[in-house]
């Protein structure tokens, strides 16, 4: 009996060992606290139970994304969620995330990446969002810690997604190294905004403006991003099946409407247009400075208005009559343009760049009338 038991416990005790050891395929993603109320969640939320507290400086061993949340491990063993913007990955090359800009307007977010899919909802011109993953040429986003769908990748401008930290003091000196004999860089101040890429020895890597320096970290406080909320209009019915009151409907009540006799005709870079050729000094640079050359409709969302009417500067939602066939331009344009025969209620939609000719598209556009026009304040 005793010799049974002398090999059965070995056994045993290889089975549990085997149980609490962590295999990875590949090496985990190291990633470093850099919030000292940072918390392990049981779960993807932070009403969940608390695993473990860390501080600045701990290490966690990052297995996936969930959402804006990493699945981690950390030095004492254990395994919960800590939040994205509570994590600086050490490697730059392994971010997972992307902050993005919507780029065009009113943007479609469907429920799988194909264009067939049903539609959740839309996103207006300069909405911010996180990329969490990409499949193809199509982009999983989400809004805030919430993801939401997937749309079109070349519909963003986006950048990688760091951390980021408000600064605590009046004055403080950005160095080149993390060491107090560092060599100032430049300067920063109270309330200032900054990326947090790295710590080391109690000093934060950081970035503004596209400068990059070390500070102590007690200089700065981590603070959570910025997403407005309201820029995503959800949709309970398909795609194919919408109208614009529907695809709209959220902007339009949080919007004012300005009236629903407008007139609307279309422009390009032609000759014809814009009096200007391919060439030409300031050629396809519009009033309020947006280079428009080379760049389709979908890619600039720019119209032209009376300044007197419209302030430039200004986001308007346009939308053509149910049943003119120039609702496919409905959308959320940028006021960003003006033209000798845009007066009054009149609205000037830019359509594209093809060089000096003409495109057919501003050709068979003409003139719109009871145009619905809405300025998002």
């Amino acid at each position: 009996m005793k010799s049974k038991l002398k090999r059965i416990i070995p056994l045993i005790v290889l089975i549990i060992f085997s149980m609490t050891v962590v295999v990875y395929g590949e090496d985990p993603i190291v990633g470093v606290v850099i919030d000292n109320e940072t918390t392990v969640q049981l779960k993807a939320n932070m009403k969940s139970q608390i695993v473990e507290n860390l501080g600045i400086g701990d290490k966690v061993y990052i297995d996936k994304a969930e959402g804006k949340w990493y699945r981690v491990s950390t030095d004492e063993g254990r395994w919960g969620f800590v939040h994205s913007e509570n994590v600086s990955i050490i490697n730059e090359e392994e971010v997972l995330f992307e902050d993005a800009t919507v780029n065009t307007g009113s943007v479609f977010v469907l429920k799988e990446p194909n264009i067939d899919s049903n539609m959740i909802g839309t996103l207006g011109f300069l909405s911010k969002v996180t990329v969490l993953n990409k499949k193809d040429d199509w982009a999983y986003i989400s809004l805030g810690d919430e993801p939401i769908g997937w749309t079109k990748y070349d519909d963003l401008i986006t950048t990688s997604s760091y951390p980021e930290g408000k600064v605590t003091e009046e004055q403080v000196q950005v160095l080149d190294k993390n060491s107090t004999d560092g060599q100032v860089l430049f300067n920063i101040s109270k309330g200032d905004i900054v990326k947090i890429k790295d710590y080391e020895d109690n000093y934060f890597k950081i970035e503004i403006d596209e400068k990059e320096g070390w500070i102590l970290t007690e200089d700065i406080k981590t603070v959570h991003k910025d997403y407005i909320k309201e820029s995503f209009v959800v949709s309970k019915v398909e795609k194919k099946n919408l109208t614009a009151q529907e695809v709209f409907k959220e902007i339009i009540e949080s919007s004012r409407l300005l009236g629903e006799d407008y007139t609307a005709t279309a422009y390009d870079l032609s000759i014809k247009s814009c009096g200007k050729a391919i060439g030409a000094k300031y050629r396809g640079i519009t009033r309020s400075g947006i280079d428009l050359n080379g760049k389709q409709w979908g890619d600039a969302m720019v119209v032209a208005v009376d300044p007197r009417v419209i302030p430039l500067g200004s986001k308007v939602l346009v939308m053509f009559d149910e049943s003119d066939w120039r609702k496919k331009y409905n959308g959320v344009y940028l006021a960003g343009d003006t033209g000798g025969g845009v007066k009054g209620k009149t609205v000037d939609l830019y359509l594209g760049d093809i060089g000096n000719k003409e495109m057919k598209e501003v050709r068979d556009f003409g003139r719109a009338y009871k145009v619905k026009l809405y300025i998002i304040d």
